[in-house]
């Protein structure tokens, strides 16, 4: 929930950078509508990967919890990886930044 409030509240900054965000989790449409709801209204999707073909394809599906493991990916205009985080910290800073910094080589 912290990283969802902290894309919220730095909306603008990917808004500079030409950036899209996709917020995707494997949880249920329903449960997103409930949760987007607690946020106020997001400035990017919300989507529900409930077959897990999205985090399955990115190799970031926790089998054990059947969840996604909290990660960020940055894709370039022509498709390409140019970031991972697989192991993205809500709490640090500096991953925020480390998503900024790729996004802003790319312009």
């Amino acid at each position: 929930m912290k990283e969802i409030a902290s894309w919220k509240e730095d909306y603008k900054r990917f808004d500079n950078l030409d950036a899209d965000v996709l917020a995707i989790s494997a949880d249920h449409i329903h449960s997103h509508r409930v949760f987007e709801a607690s946020m106020g209204t997001l400035p990017y999707p919300l989507l529900s990967d409930w077959h897990k073909e999205a985090i399955t394809k990115y190799l970031v599906y926790n089998e054990k919890g059947g969840t996604a493991i909290r990660s960020v990916f940055v894709v370039n205009r022509e498709g390409i990886i140019t970031y991972i985080n697989t192991s993205f910290k809500a709490d640090k800073k500096e991953d925020y930044e480390a998503v900024f910094q790729e996004l802003e080589k790319l312009n």
